[in-house]
């Protein structure tokens, strides 16, 4: 009853029933009750002892983690690496290997901070060539300049070891890259991300730009090809944050992934 009366009167939706939840769940047990069920942690943990290589696999943004994101515009679970291990079933210290993946520039799917996002033509071509629309819903993100105040926080957070930066090629055609290196707040130059939203939100973002360039990334096929002014953003990125990133991605497809590092190589 309360979630129903928080639902219609607050945010203008149709009351729950509990009725329907089980109907949707039954379906899906009866789906389900074909495949037999195993403790999957006992699985990876003899796969792990015998030597063999595990990837796990995250889903959204460290901003979004229901502890550590911009609460209360965050999601429903932990979106940490190391919701990776309790999820499996195995100890946080088999978690060798942590590749935190960003885009070249900064997202975000509907409401709450963004302290880098571009309002102006530059954002709108940024969404447009990134193709920045939610593929079922058609929903516009809201794109920006790259922030690294929050980049450093997502690497202290998760223990990142190493970055695939993606869609560096979307930045393509831009005179000037504006990155943000810290955030101005009452006045005062801070270089940590706040813990509170409300501060989050008042933060102003310093700017620092870089040359821009003209040439089409997606046809590039080895990191030395790439343009002077893509590997300097690149490397400025990397020195900002302290953290080497050894995948870049060029392109939509898997084919378009430039190594800097053979990174899942023992």
């Amino acid at each position: 009853k309360e979630k129903n009366v928080l639902l219609t009167k607050m945010y203008d939706a149709e009351a729950i029933s509990a009725k329907d939840i089980f109907d949707q769940i039954q379906t899906v047990v009866e789906e389900l009750s074909h495949y037999r069920t195993t403790d999957v942690g006992l699985i990876v943990a003899a796969k792990l002892k015998q030597g063999r290589r595990v990837l796990f696999e995250g889903a959204q943004g460290t901003l979004l983690d229901i502890q550590h994101g911009t609460y209360p515009f965050v999601t429903s679970s932990s979106t940490l690496s190391g919701s990776a291990a309790t999820s499996v079933g195995i100890g946080p210290h088999l978690l060798q290997k942590i590749v935190g993946v960003f885009k070249a520039y900064c997202t975000r799917v509907g409401s709450g901070p963004f302290p880098t996002e571009l309002h102006d033509d530059v954002g709108a071509k940024i969404q447009k060539d990134g193709h920045e629309f939610g593929s079922t819903t058609g929903r516009a993100r809201r794109c920006g300049w790259l922030d690294l105040v929050a980049l450093k926080h997502a690497i202290r957070l998760n223990g990142i070891t190493s970055l695939a930066m993606m869609k560096i090629d979307v930045l393509t055609g831009h005179d000037q890259i504006g990155i943000c290196t810290s955030y101005k707040l009452n006045g005062e130059i801070i270089h940590d991300f706040p813990t509170a939203t409300d501060l989050v939100s008042k933060v102003e973002p310093v700017i620092e730009y870089l040359p821009g360039w003209k040439e089409d990334l997606t046809q590039i096929k080895t990191l030395k090809d790439l343009p002077r002014k893509a590997m300097d953003y690149i490397n400025f990125v990397s020195a900002q944050v302290g953290c080497p990133i050894d995948i870049i991605s060029v392109g939509p497809d898997r084919e378009q992934t430039l190594w800097v590092k053979p990174v899942f190589n023992d």
